[in-house]
């Protein structure tokens, strides 16, 4: 069987790709679709190559926050999609009239611009509309090498994602050769292996990886795929291969810095919301307008988090408690209040105190973490780096309110301990300001 070319680009190759077209369009309406008064043709071809550049890099910010990159398909999301791409593309044009003001002291013509909007947006909808058709008709071919039991396993683990999966079934045991033919035949993608499970199947990685297979363990597996790293399959291994950049003194610097002005700017704009917020707490329940609550933050050193308080006062006169989504203790205030996040506000002085980060896992009461330790012995893991006020498991998951949910938070935040980067931590910025917009927690 012939091996398929594959469709199923990574999102860094759909953003680049995409920025691609941005260029494109902006230069070729400039250069050919615009009259010779148009203030951009006055420009050497090297300044208009950086405008353009401006206009797809404000258009993938908005496409970020938007969620005009979320591969997902249905009839019903075609209009929606479009209008994305529309909009996103109406937010790079005015980044790119914002940037030809402030260098040249003139305005790019509103036909180039409209031109530019529409050609964009039409062109990116068409391409990520052609990309998901192709992935869902290609969809990756994938031979378990363990039993029925382990591979029903891992498709707990991926979720909705196992079924754009096509599964190959291995009948009887093969030989190390049998299953570089048998992979060939059936034009496997993916080979994975189990480390833990007993009677694996053998195979020739070298060959298997020469005849272009892929070759992955079960972590890693999940890992590409979902973005996640099951705590089921972190070992003490897997523990000693992890590599902590945002632990590398300069990278440190760089990000405090950037937590610094974030958190500084971030409360001078939240600070009418905020006295707001105080005036109206203050008249449904009364004083005290703040919560202050012990969390455990870098490396399990405890500090004391602030929030507006949602709940009613003595919420915990019977001691600890997992918040739920929809907890009978919440104020009517309340509800509006963590419905928009505007009860972290004050959590920008942490910050600030360098107590917690914008971005990183996000902290737990030292009172419910011994049952959590008991159950979940790698969650210490999450304080290897600082706290945050968002994280990869709040834009991935829904909000924690018991063990398991705890246990499937605990997989999105080893997966950020392990991968975190600067870009990561502007995707999960960006996809924040998305889920604010649409008013989830």
């Amino acid at each position: 069987m012939q091996k398929r070319e594959h469709w199923n680009l990574s999102k860094v190759a759909t953003l680049l790709f995409c920025q691609l077209i941005a260029i494109s369009v902006c230069m070729f309406v400039v250069l050919y679709g615009s009259p010779s008064s148009e203030t951009l043709l006055r420009v050497n071809h090297e300044r208009l190559f950086l405008y353009s550049g401006i206009f797809g890099v404000f258009f993938l910010l908005a496409g970020e926050v938007t969620g005009l990159f979320v591969m997902s398909n249905g009839q019903k999301l075609l209009l929606k999609r479009l209008i994305l791409a529309l909009l996103s593309s109406a937010v790079g044009s005015l980044g790119l009239l914002l940037s030809v003001w402030t260098v040249e002291f003139d305005f790019v013509g509103r036909f180039a611009v409209l031109k530019m909007v529409c050609g964009n947006g039409i062109i990116c909808y068409f391409f990520i509309l052609f990309q998901i058709a192709l992935s869902t008709r290609n969809p990756w071919r994938v031979l378990p090498l363990f039993n029925k039991v382990r591979t029903k396993q891992i498709k707990t683990y991926l979720g909705p994602n196992a079924e754009g999966i096509d599964w190959i079934d291995v009948k009887t045991p093969l030989s190390e050769c049998a299953t570089v033919e048998y992979c060939d035949q059936q034009g496997v993608d993916m080979i994975v292996l189990d480390q833990k499970a007993e009677g694996k199947i053998k195979a020739e990685i070298m060959n298997l990886l020469a005849s272009g297979v892929r070759v992955l363990e079960v972590e890693s597996f999940v890992e590409t795929l979902c973005q996640k790293i099951p705590p089921a399959e972190v070992d003490s291994t897997w523990l000693t291969k992890l590599d902590l950049r945002q632990r590398d003194p300069i990278v440190r610097r760089i990000k405090r810095l950037l937590d610094l002005f974030l958190s500084v700017v971030g409360l001078i704009i939240c600070m009418p919301i905020l006295l707001i917020s105080c005036f109206i707490i203050g008249l449904e329940s009364g004083f005290p307008l703040f919560f202050h609550q012990k969390r455990t933050g870098l490396l399990g050193k405890p500090y004391v988090l602030h929030k507006l308080r949602t709940m009613q006062q003595n919420a915990e006169k019977k001691g600890a408690e997992w918040a739920k989504q929809n907890d009978s203790r919440v104020t009517m205030v309340g509800r509006f209040l963590r419905k928009w996040r505007i009860d972290e506000i004050p959590q920008f002085w942490n910050v600030i105190k360098g107590e917690m980060s914008i971005v990183g896992p996000r902290p737990e009461r030292p009172e419910l973490e011994n049952e959590i330790n008991e159950r979940l012995p790698y969650w210490k893991c999450r304080y290897l780096l600082k706290p945050g006020l968002t994280g990869w498991a709040q834009i991935r998951f829904r909000y924690a309110s018991d063990m398991e949910s705890s246990e499937e938070k605990l997989a999105y935040d080893l997966y950020y301990v392990k991968n975190a980067s600067f870009f990561l931590d502007l995707e999960i910025m960006l996809s924040t300001l998305r889920s604010l917009a649409k008013g989830s927690r």
